[in-house]
């Protein structure tokens, strides 16, 4: 390891030659400046996704980044290679960003993984999480820093090239932020397409900021076999309970309220923890076949549950 400019970043093993092929992987702990990253390597011509909106987090890989994370596929699953070898085959340099968890199985199938982990502030991660979610501040920075010590090690033991970069210096210096990541990517870019780079260096956008703002309701649907699990609550009204439906293949099954007590959930929002839901899943449909389930909040203007309207094998078992 060689420290190339300690104010910015520094990096371990050797990058590619510049030109030949290489996967992009930008981590990072939750609101810790991956978003800003992954713009600016699509302003340098990196393609990172695609239908990407203001988190720059394309689809395809989220989706077998959650699945992985759920257990909902293995590491053998066959979707993963058709999706990396189709990406191959389209683009010589190309990437992906995805906050938070570390997969190193799946960098190991990409072709020339070459990681960029992002480090940020534990205490503005914390806030910025705070302001996002509704989360209690001081619950949300021992998760970040345990995020960061995640990084910092997955950093330290990988045998993947590797490229960390400072956000607040990144902020201070940004040009050469930007020669950072074309050296490390191995393209060139135009002035132009340098100087929109750049200009990405700042913090959020209106746009982003909005989007990952706390929403009226949010949740988490945790599992699906014999009983749906998993919490919802209104992020700024801690005492108040959400009412909502869950739905199987789109036909309401259940109505009820998420009131629950899971200890958990009490350390990690700082309330009282009755939050949760368990609901029983019809027995008709356990029956071995795909069945879309969604948790429904009739009278919230906007809500975000993960894992919501997703497809569940369902069994007896």
């Amino acid at each position: 390891m060689s420290l190339q400019d300690p104010a910015i970043l520094f990096r371990k093993g050797a990058a590619l030659a510049s030109g030949e092929p290489r996967t992009l992987i930008v981590l990072g702990a939750a609101r810790g400046g991956t978003t800003m990253v992954a713009q600016m390597l699509h302003d340098l011509g990196v393609c990172m996704g695609q239908g990407l909106d203001s988190t720059y987090q394309d689809g395809a890989m989220n989706g077998i980044c959650r699945a992985l994370f759920d257990g909902q596929i293995t590491i053998a699953h066959p979707v993963i290679e058709q999706v990396l070898r189709h990406r191959d085959r389209q683009f010589a340099v190309w990437g992906w960003k995805f906050p938070t968890h570390i997969f190193e199985q799946l960098y190991d199938k990409t072709r020339h993984p070459h990681v960029i982990a992002v480090f940020r502030d534990p205490v503005a991660i914390a806030t910025r999480e705070s302001v996002s979610h509704g989360y209690n501040v001081v619950a949300c920075l021992p998760r970040a820093l345990e995020q960061i010590s995640n990084l910092t090690r997955f950093v330290l033991e990988t045998r993947h090239p590797c490229l960390s970069l400072s956000y607040e210096r990144g902020l201070a210096r940004k040009d050469e932020l930007v020669d950072a990541l074309l050296d490390f990517a191995g393209i060139t870019a135009s002035p132009a397409a340098r100087r929109q780079a750049a200009q990405r260096a700042q913090p959020g956008s209106a746009r982003y900021l909005d989007e990952t703002k706390a929403r009226t309701v949010e949740g988490t649907i945790d599992g699906v076999d014999r009983r749906i699990t998993g919490w919802l609550r209104y992020p700024h009204q801690i005492n108040r309970r959400v009412a909502f439906t869950v739905l199987i293949d789109d036909v309401p099954v259940y109505d009820g309220v998420a009131d629950r007590f899971r200890a958990d959930l009490k350390e990690a929002f700082n309330n009282d923890g009755s939050c949760s839901f368990v609901v029983a899943t019809p027995p008709s449909l356990l029956d071995g076949r795909p069945h879309k389930v969604t948790i429904a909040v009739p009278d919230a203007d906007q809500y975000l549950i993960t894992n919501n309207a997703m497809t569940w094998t369902l069994t007896e078992q």
